[in-house]
């Protein structure tokens, strides 16, 4: 069944509200951001180590716990209370959509990961919304919530891009496939020496 701020109507007021929601969704856009984005922002430094902040774009959507004016849904790094939240998107920090398993296949496991459909997508957002977990760089981070709600799958790459490390959070994948297959697409060049 469809979650969201709907579940205070009546049952049959749900049906009719759920459809213009989902109409909604599927036109919406801006600034080049959909629905279910994942947004990715600069890279940034911060005591030698080179990082990315992952969000997914909501847009207008109205999901439970998110107030007007708020865009984006991410997990901050915050080790004592609720880390997932809404906020705004801001454009100075140069968001760049990065939906990078779209359509990838893993030679593992045969699976091809494509974007989850916008009632899919809505019900993760609110499970990790109400049950979010405590920050974890290795097992519970913005990159692990912002795979987890487009494709349902937590995986945290950034870590690895360098060759030094593991996919974190995700076991299913043939790891250096899929790390050969990033760096492939990447636009920057790769640190990593064979």
């Amino acid at each position: 069944m469809f979650i969201s701020d709907l579940d205070c109507l009546e049952n049959e007021e749900a049906t009719l509200v759920d459809g213009i929601l989902l109409l909604m969704i599927t036109t919406l856009e801006m600034s080049g951001f959909q629905f279910g984005d994942i947004i990715s922002y600069k890279t940034r430094c911060k005591v030698g180590v080179r990082y990315k902040h992952f969000a997914v774009y909501v847009g207008d959507v109205n999901i439970c716990g998110k107030k007007a004016g708020q865009d984006i849904y991410e997990q901050a790094k915050k080790y004592h209370g609720k880390s997932c939240k809404f906020a705004k998107l801001t454009m100075n920090e140069e968001p760049e959509v990065n939906n990078y398993l779209d359509d990838y296949t893993d030679p593992l496991t045969g699976e091809t990961y494509i974007k989850g459909d916008d009632k899919d997508i809505i019900k993760r957002i609110i499970e990790t919304y109400q049950n979010c977990r405590i920050y974890g760089i290795l097992h519970n981070n913005c990159e692990h919530i912002a795979t987890y709600v487009r494709y349902g799958v937590r995986v945290a790459l950034q870590l690895n891009m360098t060759g030094e490390g593991l996919i974190f959070g995700n076991d299913k994948f043939d790891k250096k496939h899929l790390l050969e297959h990033l760096r492939s697409k990447s636009k920057c060049p790769s640190h990593h020496k064979n």
